[in-house]
């Protein structure tokens, strides 16, 4: 079974640098016909992200006004989550969604908001993918993120794997974005990296069999 991914990409970076970040695991996940991806790009122009300025050329794209401040509303993240579902209308079938930090967390905001306000109707994807992401939070400039309030441990029931750095800023978020998945459907990979996509061989295999064990998961999803 050959997996169709809807791919996001991090705050203030593009498609292009997705592919770049997410090259060894393609390759590695192509080698069998495991996986196909389909990358979408931000529409909202942004200044480029944690540690992307020197070293990728923009221009910068965000999926919505990212991060959120307690003034703003959820117009922005809203109008993304539509975005996303006239992109499965579209564009679908997808059997999964993958995102990457900002990706992640507008994924995971989009999964839950679906279930939420749609509880009669299937998810709109199978499996998910969580590299080095938050869930919805909040934050001021200068301070720390605040996760989203009644956010429920276990909510995001279909099959997951969670990828997470310990070197990473935004390692205890993500570790709080895991538990949200149901934990007999979840996976986690750590990796000793910082907020990156690990690119060497140990992690993207280690990365690549927990995809491949999800997958037989999703069969059954």
């Amino acid at each position: 079974m050959t997996l169709r991914f809807l791919c996001l990409h991090g705050w203030g970076t593009s498609v292009k640098i997705l592919e770049s970040q997410l090259d060894a695991l393609m390759r590695e996940l192509k080698r069998d016909n495991m996986a196909d991806f389909y990358l979408v790009e931000g529409d909202l122009a942004s200044e480029p992200g944690p540690g992307i300025e020197g070293f990728y050329e923009g221009p910068f794209y965000s999926y919505y006004k990212f991060p959120r401040s307690f003034e703003d509303s959820d117009d922005s993240m809203l109008e993304a989550y539509e975005l996303l579902d006239e992109i499965i209308e579209t564009e679908g079938p997808f059997d999964g969604v993958l995102g990457f930090s900002h990706g992640g967390t507008l994924a995971s905001g989009w999964l839950m908001h679906h279930a939420a306000t749609r509880p009669l109707e299937p998810s709109p994807v199978r499996c998910a993918v969580f590299l080095n992401s938050l869930p919805p939070f909040r934050m001021n400039p200068g301070e720390d993120p605040v996760v989203d309030e009644g956010l429920r441990d276990g909510c995001i029931q279909i099959p997951t794997v969670s990828v997470v750095g310990t070197k990473d800023f935004a390692y205890n978020y993500s570790m709080k974005l895991h538990q949200l998945c149901d934990p007999r459907k979840s996976q986690l990979v750590v990796h000793n990296k910082g907020h990156d996509i690990p690119n060497d061989p140990k992690h993207v295999n280690e990365m690549a069999r927990a995809i491949r064990k999800m997958s037989v998961d999703a069969l059954f999803f």
